[in-house]
């Protein structure tokens, strides 16, 4: 029988104008249960209008972060995630099942590895889990980020990111895509599709170079970049 622990919320920032980033604290006696690996995700319950619904988010933090942290966008009817981004406040405790997934490589310290990574929206959660680790666990590794919005407004962890970039400098690469704002690089604008990877892979990303993908976001698009990566020899890939 799946079993839920107390999480004490510790701090509760607006990311976006639809996303917030909640930090938790677990109970002394939990804190080995929530020792989490990058890129695997939280369940929580809770009790509306006497119905018990159970959410899944993934871990943003990275694993040496010292802290855990979910981003948790809110979803047009979402129950859970309307009232975190709305009501949700510091002081708080949330009921959770220690931290679950697959969705990660094993670490080598002295691996000098090409990571690339495609987010959609929220998908960026795991992944930026996932980055933040390999950067600091895989001091010879890199990593390039697509990451895909609607606009510039709604990219979550975008000041992050940027930081991550002048912290590890020449070692995280990222390429922003957005639907429906001009970029310079009109290859940067739209949606990620077939050609657009066939063109990012063209001359954008060093794909012989990378040894292992990630893919994190709406279903239509990761089956796309899945079928694209394959069709140019990279089998490696993990989809979330």
């Amino acid at each position: 029988m799946a079993r839920f622990h107390c999480l004490d919320v510790v701090d509760v920032r607006r990311e976006t104008r639809d996303a917030v980033v909640v930090t938790l604290q677990p109970r002394p006696d939990d804190a080995a249960l929530f020792d989490f690996t990058q890129g695997q995700y939280l369940t929580f319950r809770r009790r509306f209008d006497e119905e018990e619904l159970r959410r899944s988010y993934s871990i943003c933090a990275g694993k040496g972060e010292g802290f855990l942290q979910v981003g948790i966008k809110r979803v047009e009817g979402g129950a859970f995630s309307t009232w975190a981004n709305e009501s949700l406040q510091v002081g708080e405790v949330l009921e959770a099942m220690p931290p679950m997934g697959s969705f990660h490589a094993p670490l080598q310290p002295d691996a000098a590895r090409h990571y690339l990574g495609f987010a959609g929206g929220s998908g960026i959660t795991p992944l930026l889990s996932i980055i933040k680790t390999v950067l600091a666990a895989e001091p010879r590794s890199s990593f390039t980020l697509v990451y895909a919005n609607r606009q510039i407004s709604s990219i979550m962890f975008r000041e992050e990111l940027e930081d991550l970039k002048n912290r590890h400098l020449g070692r995280l690469a990222v390429l922003h895509v957005l639907e429906s704002e001009a970029q310079e690089i009109d290859l940067f604008t739209g949606r990620i599709d077939a050609a657009k990877c066939a063109a990012l892979f063209e001359s954008w990303i060093d794909l012989p170079s990378v040894d292992m993908a990630f893919i994190c976001g709406p279903e239509p698009m990761m089956l796309a970049i899945a079928a694209a990566l394959r069709e140019h020899g990279l089998g490696e890939a993990q989809i979330k």
